[in-house]
């Protein structure tokens, strides 16, 4: 009876454990979702002033913006050589 006892202590530990990593992963995920939103207004925001003039039509001579990649870009590593 006592070593059923110790596993189900055990076992009750794991699933509170879980469910504190549950949380933690959920509250990063929210904070993330947050930052990225934060990001994206000022991104688009800065993108708009960009290209509209004073009176909020449309600046002929601002660029329009380059095409980003999705993702990060992998670049091919560069080699440390002593030559």
């Amino acid at each position: 009876m006592y070593s059923y006892e110790i596993q189900q202590a055990r076992r009750d530990d794991l699933v509170r454990e879980a469910a504190a990593w549950r949380l933690a992963r959920d509250a990063r995920a929210a904070r993330t979702a947050e930052r990225r939103a934060h990001r994206t207004e000022a991104r688009t925001a800065s993108r708009t002033s960009a290209r509209t003039d004073a009176e909020g039509a449309a600046s002929p001579s601002a660029p329009a913006p380059a095409p980003r990649p999705l993702g990060r870009v992998n670049r091919a590593p560069h080699p440390h050589r002593a030559a």
